[in-house]
C-alpha cells in the first residue's frame, strides 16, 4: 500500500482517495464477494470519503481566501500609489508656497523630517502610511498658506483609505494563513484514513492482497497500465 508523499499536493491526495472510491464502487457488486464483506467495504469507503470530503472543502476555502488576499493585495498598492500622490501634493504645496522652492527651507525641512517627498514615497509599502500621518500631523502644526487645506486634506483622505485597505489585506492574509494550515491538517488527515481503511480491508480479507491492494493507487501500476491509458494518475508531482 503506497501513500501520497506527506508533502504532495491536494490534487494528489484527490487522486488517491478518488481511487479509493472507484475501487469500492468496483467491488460493490462483485459476485466473488460475501454481504459481510461488501459491508466491510463499505465502511471503509466511509473512512476515506469523510477525510476526501473535508479536503475538498479546505481546497475550496483555500483557494478562496487566496484569491480574495491577491485581490486585496492588489487594492492596497493602488491607495499606495495614491497615498504617493497625496505625499508629493503636499510636497508641492510647500514648495509653491512657504519654502519657496527650496527643500532645505526650515518649513519643508520641518514636515518633511524623514527624508524628501520622493524618499517617503519609496519607502516600504507597509510602512508608508505611518510616514503620512506624521507628515499630516506636522503639516497641521504650519502657518496657513494657499494651497495648505487642499494638499492637507487630500493626504488626510488618501491615508485614512490606505489604512482601511491595509486592515482588509491583513485579514486577508491571516485568512489565507489559516486556511491554508487547515487544508495541509485535512491531507494529513486523509493519509490516516486511508492507513485506517487499509487496517480495515486487511481485516476483512485475510490473505486477499491482491483485493486490498486495488483500493490503493500505485505508480507501478501506473506505468504497467499507460499503454492502455489506465492508472496514470498515480503520478505524484
Amino acid at each position: 500500500m503506497q501513500l501520497p508523499d506527506v508533502n504532495a499536493s491536494s490534487q494528489v491526495y484527490e487522486k488517491h482517495t478518488d481511487h479509493f472510491r472507484g475501487a469500492a464502487e468496483g467491488w460493490s457488486d462483485a459476485e466473488t464477494l460475501t454481504t459481510a464483506q461488501r459491508a466491510a467495504i463499505v465502511e471503509a469507503a466511509a473512512v476515506v470519503s469523510v477525510a476526501a470530503d473535508a479536503l475538498a472543502g479546505a481546497v475550496v476555502t483555500e483557494s478562496a481566501s487566496r484569491r480574495s488576499a491577491t485581490k486585496l493585495r492588489a487594492r492596497y498598492g493602488i491607495r499606495d500609489i495614491i497615498l504617493d500622490m497625496r505625499i508629493m501634493g503636499v510636497s508641492d504645496a510647500i514648495l509653491n508656497g512657504p519654502a519657496m522652492r527650496s527643500r532645505n527651507n526650515p518649513v519643508y525641512k520641518h514636515v518633511f523630517q524623514e527624508g524628501s517627498a520622493g524618499e517617503i514615497t519609496e519607502a516600504k509599502l507597509r510602512e508608508e502610511p505611518e510616514l503620512a500621518d506624521r507628515i499630516l500631523e506636522r503639516l497641521a502644526g504650519v502657518e496657513e498658506f494657499p494651497g495648505k487645506a487642499a494638499a492637507q486634506a487630500g493626504l488626510a483622505e488618501a491615508l485614512q483609505k490606505s489604512l482601511i485597505a491595509r486592515d482588509a489585506l491583513d485579514e486577508a492574509e491571516m485568512a489565507e494563513n489559516k486556511a491554508g494550515d487547515a487544508e495541509i491538517q485535512a491531507r494529513l488527515a486523509v493519509r490516516a484514513a486511508l492507513e485506517k481503511a487499509y487496517g480495515m480491508l486487511r481485516t476483512a480479507f485475510p490473505g486477499q492482497r491482491k483485493l486490498v491492494e486495488s483500493f490503493f493507487l500505485r505508480r507501478e501500476r501506473a506505468a504497467k497500465k499507460a499503454a492502455g491509458g489506465s492508472g496514470g494518475a498515480g503520478d505524484e508531482d
